[in-house]
């Protein structure tokens, strides 16, 4: 399988959280001891940023070191009496892998505007040291990016950061901070050579749902996002709980906040016009918003570099792709029986498919992907391999593959039971489709499989605070499951026997892994 020449960030996105108590005084002073002051806490969310060489130049290393104190810069009051500045060095508390700033009196804020009780704050700089950053031996572990830096894009709030705060309130500000995983791939001893960092582009998606009376409603959804334009797919993001929805109490009004992601430019020659990203997005229930949907088909969209690169403006912002649940006016396929599945012009799906030329012309499939070349859209594809096991009989990770072996082998776990205060990871289906390594990601650290001298290599590295106890590795062909214990730091599995000419072969990772920002 051919690999994307290019590393991937993967987009952050953070809230802010108020938290006030009101007092009913107005009048003003500057006596840090009055309640006409309001105290401030900064909480610092990491972001699991990695760009493995990109963003190398100007963040700070990620380590192991657990947060001591932030070095906060701020100016408030701005164009009043009260205006001022502060500079301060404030511990860092934890509290169940959460992290907030101590209370200071050097955060207590003066409040200038008598009739709102407010002031406005302007913050410049967050910077978080595993100690004293008046310690030399300190160092810088996470840092805020500013909004006009090359890393701005990649948080959803840089700096500066100005927002209000009032009298009498104790207000909480989660600030989003980076640190570079300084990480490469021959990690394990492996030297490659083809990795060329290339910019990466921010894609953000909005999606609607119309009910069948054509009702818009702001949809809830899972997103998987899809590399179509290689000799084989390759997924580069796939998630569920999508977007960040809530209540806004004050206008009533359901909201969603637009989901980013990064994404490289075409990899492998493609046109401009020639789609190579394909968005699918299922619609999920949204309890108080709208009622549950019932067959509404998920959403393909296949972008290629001029439908990207358009949403991509000259000011530095980005619109969002806008994708439609059911929402296709008085089109045929929308849902209100005026379509014809009998008319070879009309589009039952909602796909933009006419159905005498779609291949699933009773389900949404806009890429038309069909793996057997069978004529048979994959979405409404019983057999997508074509190896004669229909779908629903295929061993986990065998949907995909046409050797029939992959299909019939069936192999018993063998990863131990995971220890207290631990647990066993979801099942992890690899295809290994060539000898070059296949490094897949993942919310606990990053898997590596890959073919060396007759061996197969599948090794796991965990990222902070996760720590991996066992690996199990199951290759199905050949009816083989390994396991190892692994030290902290992580650990591999090297089954031998297994060439090139073994290839495609289908493999399932598990591991025991367990969380120990709490020791």
């Amino acid at each position: 399988m051919k690999l994307l020449k290019k590393y991937m960030a993967v987009i952050a996105v953070f809230s802010l959280v108020f938290s006030s108590c009101t007092k009913e005084e107005n009048n003003l002073t500057d006596d840090p001891a009055s309640e006409n002051f309001a105290e401030l806490s900064l909480g610092a969310s990491l972001n699991s940023f990695v760009n493995r060489a990109a963003v190398k130049q100007s963040l700070p290393e990620c380590s192991s070191e657990s947060p001591a104190y932030a070095h906060v810069e701020l100016t408030h009051n701005m164009g009043t009496e009260l205006e001022g500045t502060i500079e301060i060095n404030v511990p860092i508390l934890e509290e169940d892998g959460t992290y907030y700033t101590d209370y200071d009196e050097g955060l207590k804020i003066p409040v200038a505007n008598s009739e709102t009780n407010t002031a406005m704050v302007s913050l410049t700089s967050f910077l978080v040291y595993d100690g004293d950053p008046e310690d030399e031996a300190s160092t810088l572990i996470w840092a805020t990016p500013t909004t006009a830096s090359d890393y701005g894009s990649f948080v959803s709030q840089g700096l500066p950061f100005d927002f209000t705060i009032r009298a009498g309130s104790k207000k909480y500000v989660d600030i989003e901070v980076l640190c570079f995983d300084d990480r490469d791939v021959n990690l394990y001893g492996y030297q490659f050579f083809d990795l060329i960092p290339e910019v990466l582009y921010e894609l953000c998606v909005f999606a609607n749902y119309c009910n069948d009376a054509g009702r818009h409603f702001t949809a809830n959804y899972s997103l998987a996002v899809t590399y179509i334009g290689g000799d084989e797919d390759m997924i580069l993001h796939e998630t569920a709980d999508l977007p960040v929805t809530g209540y806004d109490e004050d206008t009533e009004d359901y909201f969603a906040d637009p989901f980013c992601f990064a994404i490289p430019a075409p990899q492998y020659d493609e046109a401009s016009d020639e789609p190579y990203i394909r968005l699918t997005a299922t619609l999920l229930n949204w309890e108080g918003n709208y009622p549950d949907p019932v067959g509404v088909p998920p959403m393909e969209v296949d972008l290629s570099w001029d439908d990207i690169s358009g949403h991509l403006n000259d000011d530095g912002t980005v619109d969002y792709e806008h994708i439609f649940f059911n929402c296709n006016g008085d089109d045929p396929g929308n849902g209100n029986g005026e379509c014809d599945p009998q008319n070879p012009a009309d589009d039952c799906d909602g796909d933009t498919i006419p159905n005498g030329q779609d291949n699933c012309p009773e389900t949404a499939n806009a890429g038309q992907g069909d793996l057997d070349e069978d004529g048979i859209g994959d979405v409404c594809d019983t057999d997508i391999d074509g190896d004669g096991i229909l779908n629903v009989d295929e061993n986990e990770g065998c949907v995909r593959n046409p050797d029939p072996e992959c299909g019939e082998t069936v192999v018993e776990p063998c990863l131990p039971e995971a220890a207290d205060g631990c647990e066993s990871t979801d099942a992890l289906n690899i295809n290994l489709d060539s000898a070059g390594p296949s490094i897949t990601n993942v919310s606990y650290g990053d898997w590596t499989v890959q073919i060396v001298d007759g061996e197969l290599f599948v090794g796991v590295t965990p990222i902070i605070p996760f720590e991996i106890s066992d690996i199990e590795v199951i290759v199905l062909q050949s009816a083989t499951c390994e396991t190892v214990t692994v030290p902290d730091e992580g650990g591999s599995v090297t089954i031998p026997g297994i060439t090139e000419d073994d290839l495609p072969l289908s493999i399932s990772v598990r591991a025991n892994i367990c969380d120990v920002s709490g020791e």
